[in-house]
């Protein structure tokens, strides 16, 4: 049968994975934000030049 120390160890062990998680996910979740931002960006710099490209041949849009 588990003793009271033994219960405390356990919880000491589990509280520092998750902490060690916790920090891997906020990591990952850091990682996740730029990517995402880079690409949004890199889509509406090519959003704009596909209508300049459109204003300047004379057709229109094909954005919805």
């Amino acid at each position: 049968m588990l003793t009271k120390t033994d219960l405390n160890e356990i919880g000491k062990i589990l509280k520092s994975t998750e902490i060690r998680l916790d920090k891997r996910f906020d990591k990952l979740e850091r990682k996740l934000d730029y990517t995402i931002n880079f690409l949004d960006r890199d889509y509406l710099k090519l959003l704009q030049r596909i209508e300049k490209i459109e204003e300047h041949l004379g057709i229109n849009s094909a954005s919805l």
